[in-house]
């Protein structure tokens, strides 16, 4: 499953957009003066501030004491689809050790959600989400 992305909290948007602004400041303090050089500040200091609100900062890993966040149980497991609804994109995993875990179409890589049919083989890993297993990571075999 994919981890929500993580943004800046407003004290580190203002920390970060005055460092542009001081780089922007810096930048034109040194170019020759030319008329209307304070707008050209300012429009590139509102492109490079609208740039950076529109990204988005996702870490690889949730940390392990957020709220919510899947903390993953060891090594990889393989298993079969025991079905799969490629319409709202979920199903069950049923392991080789016969637990069964619930796969979501986000968590499926290199397959198309209409394509997984049962008793397909994949390998995943299992996360214990809020609301129990969840298969994350799910590689076909």
């Amino acid at each position: 499953m994919s981890s929500p992305d993580q943004q800046l909290s407003r004290a580190g948007k203002l920390v970060v957009y005055s460092l542009i602004a001081l780089t922007v400041y810096v930048i034109f303090s040194r170019t020759p003066v030319f008329p209307y050089q304070w707008l050209v500040a300012l429009l590139t200091h509102a492109l490079v501030c609208s740039l950076l609100g529109s990204a988005t900062f996702s870490p690889s890993t949730k940390r392990a004491g957020s709220k919510g966040a899947p903390r993953a149980s060891g090594k990889r497991r393989e298993g079969s689809i025991k079905w799969f609804n490629g319409t709202k994109g979920y199903g069950f995993i049923t392991g080789d050790d016969g637990a069964e875990v619930f796969v979501h179409f986000k968590s499926v890589s290199d397959v198309d959600k209409k394509r997984i049919k049962p008793n397909q083989r994949f390998s995943y890993l299992v996360v214990d989400s809020d609301r129990g297993p969840q298969a994350e990571d799910v590689q076909p075999l």
